[in-house]
């Protein structure tokens, strides 16, 4: 019972720490970039998912399978049903991560048409419609964000 206790104050402990990872700061790369920035108009927009590395989810997934398939059996039946467990979980969890996105299709000022991916997530939580007004800012060749 002992080792189940910890196993879950592990697993929430993880949670809790990949959660206060997530935030608005930009990252160290953007300090004294360049970005352009360009207005136009959305014309469409459509819902996409776009699936991640799967490092975290496999991690927890993997954590998740190896406490549950410590649960079950005894001996090296219980070795081998927490191997077995971590190994399905990790790759549940790699099967699982995935994320809300737009693809949005804009027209700048300019008449020059883009279309680009942003996920919906803290950085960029507008979702946005054909018709909308938009400046599009673009460092490196990539889209960074659209407000």
């Amino acid at each position: 019972m002992r080792k189940l206790i910890t196993s879950v104050m592990l697993v929430v402990s993880m949670l809790i720490f990949g959660a206060g990872c997530t935030n608005k700061a930009l990252p160290q790369s953007r300090v004294g970039s360049i970005s352009e920035s360009y207005t136009g108009v959305v014309k469409a927009v459509e819902v996409v998912q776009v699936k991640g590395d799967g490092t975290w989810s496999s991690m927890f997934g993997m954590l998740a399978g190896g406490v549950l398939g410590h649960q079950i059996g005894g001996g090296s039946g219980k070795d081998l049903a927490t191997m077995g467990g971590a190994m399905v979980g990790a790759v549940g969890g790699a099967e699982a991560d995935v994320d809300n996105a737009q693809r949005i299709t804009i027209e700048f000022d300019s008449g020059k048409t883009i279309t680009t991916v942003l996920p919906v997530d803290a950085n960029n939580p507008n979702q946005y419609k054909a018709g909308d007004r938009v400046t599009v800012f673009v460092t490196g060749g990539k889209v960074t964000e659209i407000r």
